[in-house]
């Protein structure tokens, strides 16, 4: 028997997915912001204590640990990277440094031109500005020349005469990147960019993942450790780059949702992931994601393909205030620090979580299977405090109006992408996923009026499921030349290689191909247009038609062919009542029965008011609504199931 780990790293919670294929088991700890190996470890403990094994019995018996995680995101936005030094290009500094976006993490003083006019760099050039950018105190170097004929070798000739000065064993030395290396990109100034972006990135992420993997290692765990990235693969640490690992659990989500998606037999569904701080929206068309290739991070462009994945500032740690008389929800968020009021931890802003507490939907001594305890003195006191006085409301009247607003936002946000994608509400299925998803999934129903809405009892782990149903990937890039023929045979030859690297049997490995053009009437804009596959050798017609059809950069993705991973099955039976709980609805205090989610039988009907619950999981019922228990546990709310909201 052996198992696969796949671990989620969020805002607020860390979560788990421990399976072997027979059985699942769900995981969810606080994130420790510290030191994300504790949150790490915490969450594998937990999975090891629930199987009756030690951490290292379980590593030992375990064949692929898979992880996502935020810490760019963290890094980018508490500007926590280290100094950024940028040796550019004197031709490529003129056209380039004065639309560098204000948000890039990117000191004026540590950029240093080299001059290029001559085609080559000065040794003794390259020599001067390093001690001035080490001077002014630039812990990371980037190299980004000119984009003409022989980038690769050019930026790489400037790195090792860097290396020479400050050769890697000296205690000076600093981490060198060549900005063809993270990316071939067309667009100069994305370039430049992406390869800021990604060292910026770089200290914290590989620190923070060789650490991880040596203490799995220590633990009894013998192979690498698989990141994550934004396109829905993953890969070995030492074979990724920091900037493919953003996003990459919300990819992680969309991926468990085309899982769903295609046993479900659903043409056309919009996943909405509603975690602790955001809420991210994507879609699928017959179990397929797309792809963006020019997304912005933290306002910035750059050159990363991922899965097109939108996000608004609503989760269930967003903060609710009464500004001027007119409340407002989001975009700021309680984090995990001190999180809500409810979290007993200090806070001291109402939110989205404090707002369901009020009204008794969580159970105080058993959330998260009683791993942590509730405060609702608290969680009372800053609504009544925040939003209810403010306002001249009761607190479960001001409770359900916090509740309606961030329902309102992220209802409204689906609308807007349903008409960019030109879909009626009626014929979309909308997958409610993400720990506060349940909490709110009847609303956001409601107020899109979308053909079905799918919640599951994984929810709160969702993402962290969505990674073991990821492969093997890399990706390689080449520009369109008159070589271009030649440099694919290479990649070709190149992913093979690779992926015989990581102990892949050739006849599992799939390669496609992928271009990048120019969306006509938008200058600027960078569209993705997939070729398939291209298992055989690459025909002089496909690359004939790349070049001539204008193709700004070609992309070679190398994936290993996996077993689809079996969904969890509904029980037979009957519906288990675990309690009652007292639920002040908008109509109401009543007593509202609790049923076990994990056991809820297939093909039953759940009639509202009621509360389905699951160790780590909570979905409310509302009176006079009806939902049905599907083949893999799956809740389903039906069109216009209006409740009391009707």
């Amino acid at each position: 028997m052996s198992y696969t780990i796949n671990i989620d790293t969020g805002g607020t919670f860390t979560d788990g997915f421990i399976t072997d294929q027979t059985i699942a088991i769900r995981t969810k700890v606080e994130t420790t912001p510290h030191d994300l190996t504790a949150g790490i470890l915490a969450c594998i403990d937990q999975g090891a204590a629930y199987l009756g094994l030690t951490r290292s019995e379980l590593l030992q018996t375990t064949e692929t640990v898979r992880f996502s995680t935020t810490i760019g995101t963290n890094a980018l936005i508490n500007r926590s990277g280290p100094k950024v030094g940028l040796l550019i290009g004197s031709r490529l500094a003129k056209s380039v440094l004065n639309v560098l976006p204000e948000d890039l993490p990117l000191q004026e003083e540590l950029n240093v031109c080299l001059d290029e006019t001559s085609g080559e760099v000065d040794a003794r050039d390259v020599t001067e500005a390093v001690h001035q950018l080490l001077e002014r105190g630039a812990r990371i170097l980037v190299v980004a020349l000119d984009s003409g004929e022989g980038l690769p070798e050019r930026e790489r000739a400037v790195r090792e005469a860097i290396t020479n000065d400050f050769p890697r064993h000296y205690l000076g030395a600093v981490p060198v990147l060549c900005s063809n290396q993270v990316t071939l990109s067309n667009s100069d100034a994305v370039r430049v960019n992406t390869a800021v972006v990604n060292a910026y990135l770089h200290h914290d992420m590989s620190r923070v993942l060789y650490r991880v993997e040596d203490q799995l290692r220590l633990d009894g765990y013998r192979y690498p450790l698989l990141v994550a990235t934004a396109d829905a693969g993953t890969s070995r640490v030492a074979k990724t780059t920091a900037l493919r690992t953003w996003g990459s659990g919300p990819a992680g989500g969309v991926a468990g949702a085309s899982a769903y998606s295609e046993k479900l037999g659903l043409s056309h569904v919009i996943t909405l992931d509603v975690g602790g701080t955001s809420s991210d929206i994507s879609t699928l068309s017959d179990s397929r994601w797309t792809y963006r290739v020019q997304p912005s991070i933290a306002n910035v462009p750059v050159a990363l393909p991922a899965v097109d994945i939108d996000s608004i500032g609503i989760g269930g740690g967003s903060i609710a205030e009464v500004i001027d008389g007119v409340l407002t929800v989001g975009p700021q968020s309680a984090g995990a620090q001190p999180g809500p009021a409810a979290f007993g931890l200090g806070g001291d802003q109402a939110t989205v979580t404090d707002a369901i507490a009020c009204l008794g939907i969580l159970d105080p001594l058993h959330f998260l299977g009683g791993r942590k305890k509730l405060d609702l003195e608290a969680a009372n006191q800053i609504i009544q405090e925040k939003i209810a006085e403010p306002l001249g409301l009761s607190i479960s009247e001001a409770a359900w109006e916090v509740i309606d607003l961030a329902s309102n936002h992220i209802a409204q946000a689906l609308l807007e992408i349903m008409l960019k994608t030109e879909k009626k509400p009626e014929d979309c299925a909308i997958f409610v996923i993400g720990g506060a998803g349940g909490y709110l999934a009847h609303q956001i129903a409601l107020m899109t009026n979308v053909g079905s809405t799918y919640v599951f009892a994984s929810n709160p782990v969702f993402s962290a499921f969505g990674l073991s149903t990821l492969a093997i990937s890399h990706s390689y890039e080449a520009r369109p030349d008159p070589q271009l023929g030649i440099e694919l045979q290479d990649l070709r030859r190149r992913a093979y290689r690779d992926m015989q690297g990581e102990a892949i049997d050739l006849e599992r490995v799939s390669l496609s191909l992928e271009a990048e053009f120019e969306i006509p009437g938008h200058p600027g804009d960078i569209q993705d247009v997939q070729f398939g596959d291209v298992t055989e050798e690459i025909s002089d017609e496909t690359v004939s038609e790349l070049v001539s059809n204008g193709a700004q950069l070609v992309r070679l993705r190398a994936t290993e062919s996996i077993s689809a991973l079996p969904l969890p099955s509904s029980p037979s039976g009957s519906l288990s009542l675990e309690s009652n709980r007292i639920i002040k609805w908008k109509t109401g205090e009543s007593s509202t029965p609790v049923f076990d989610w994990d056991q809820a039988p297939r093909g039953t009907e759940v009639r509202g008011p009621a509360i389905l619950e699951s160790v780590d999981s909570t979905l409310v019922v509302p009176p006079l609504v009806t939902l049905t228990i599907g083949d893999n546990g799956e809740a389903v709310f039906g069109q216009g199931e209006g409740g009391e909201n009707s």
